[in-house]
């Protein structure tokens, strides 16, 4: 890069130009021209910092605009979130099928649950040993995957789901005996010391919190050389092996990293709502948290945020419509079957027209006004800038 000056003499001059433009809001973020640079998480711009910056206003405006009906509805989704992140480690990133992540988040809520009720421990304390627990179980639950794959994997990781549900059953019948509870275990508000979690906008902007950390930390992963094993596992497992990766070892790891926010996110659901029952993780719940990560997009953080919105909010949505249009009357006992129906039809549309899913969409929408209007550049190259 360089201009071409031309003396008195004639001898021509040429002078060096930096790489490094100095307007930061028309550097290219992907021109990079040093280590800090190259490490950084998210290649940055000025478009791309204006637009992050647009984000965060809106996210934390929405209290300020919504009441509490939407705000509980955006509370659904932020635990939702955080679960299908989980899902989307092992099942995305390393390519495993899991059919039950329902169990993690049953074993994370019971056991913040219980956590209370036998030993008294505080939100803060509960809530990451609940984690943990989803990790131990998730580590046990890939064992199989060391033997076995695909189709038979997920017939084996809901065997794992059955399991767990008929234990807190009786768990559950357990404390209804013993403790004198009716229906479903009760636990009290978190209290984080400064301030508690009684109200719904204090709710929102803690689960916001925490869903960015974890979204930054999964996106991170895929950078580091265990997710870099996890793409190599989901692409062939012999040839990453023949590569040096430690295949068993990855597929627990998954699985257990999978297990630890499948766990995280019924904890907080327990908390969340004051109270934790077995009736809630039934099939239909590991069915809907696989249906996030495909509406979404597959291998995609954010499609697991985008997808987990998507199927938590479509029902709310239908039901406002319903209730809006006047027909609550009419159809108000075949309201769930017009949920179910429209979920239904969501995800075969996406799995017949829209494989990539959300993440896909919003891909394609970036690169049309990137190359616009050079139609002929590539679609890829397009939608990264």
């Amino acid at each position: 890069m360089s201009d071409t000056l031309t003396r008195r003499t004639g001898t021509p001059v040429v002078r060096r130009r930096s790489l490094r433009s100095t307007n930061p809001w028309r550097r290219s973020p992907y021109l990079r021209t040093d280590y800090r640079s190259e490490l950084a998480l998210f290649p940055y711009s000025g478009t791309r910092l204006a637009g992050i910056g647009i984000l965060a206003v809106l996210l934390l405006g929405f209290p300020l605009v919504a009441d509490t009906y939407w705000l509980g509805v955006a509370n659904f989704a932020a635990i939702a979130a955080i679960g299908a992140l989980g899902l989307q480690v092992v099942t995305g990133m390393a390519g495993q099928l899991s059919l039950g992540h329902a169990a993690f988040l049953a074993v994370g809520g019971f056991f913040a649950a219980g956590l209370y009720l036998h030993l008294g421990l505080p939100f803060w304390a509960a809530v990451p040993a609940a984690a943990l627990a989803g990790a131990l179980l998730g580590a046990v639950a890939g064992l199989p995957a060391l033997r076995i794959r695909g189709f038979y994997l997920g017939i084996t990781t809901l065997a794992v789901q059955y399991v767990v549900v008929a234990a807190g059953l009786r768990y559950q019948n357990y404390l209804q005996t013993s403790l004198g509870t009716s229906g479903s275990l009760s636990v009290p508000a978190p209290d984080l010391g400064l301030f508690s979690l009684t109200e719904v906008w204090q709710w929102y902007l803690f689960l916001l919190v925490v869903l960015t950390v974890l979204a930054l930390g999964v996106t991170n992963l895929r950078r580091s050389s265990l997710g870099r094993s996890f793409l190599a596992v989901r692409q062939r497992e012999l040839a990453a092996e023949a590569l040096g990766v430690d295949v068993a070892r990855v597929k627990i790891a998954a699985f257990a990293l999978s297990g630890a926010l499948g766990g995280l996110a019924g904890a907080l659901s327990t908390y969340y709502y004051r109270n934790v029952s077995i009736e809630d993780f039934d099939l239909l719940l590991s069915v809907s948290y696989l249906a996030m990560v495909i509406i979404g997009g597959l291998g995609s953080v954010q499609g697991a945020i985008y997808g987990a919105v998507f199927v938590t909010a479509t029902p709310f949505l239908v039901g406002k419509a319903v209730e809006v249009l006047g027909l609550t009357a009419v159809l108000g006992t075949r309201l769930r079957a017009i949920e179910l129906g429209v979920f239904a039809l969501t995800m075969m549309g996406f799995l017949l027209f829209e494989p990539q899913g959300l993440a896909g969409v919003w891909q394609r929408v970036k690169a049309y006004f990137a190359r616009w209007p050079f139609k002929y550049t590539d679609m890829t190259t397009s939608a990264k800038r």
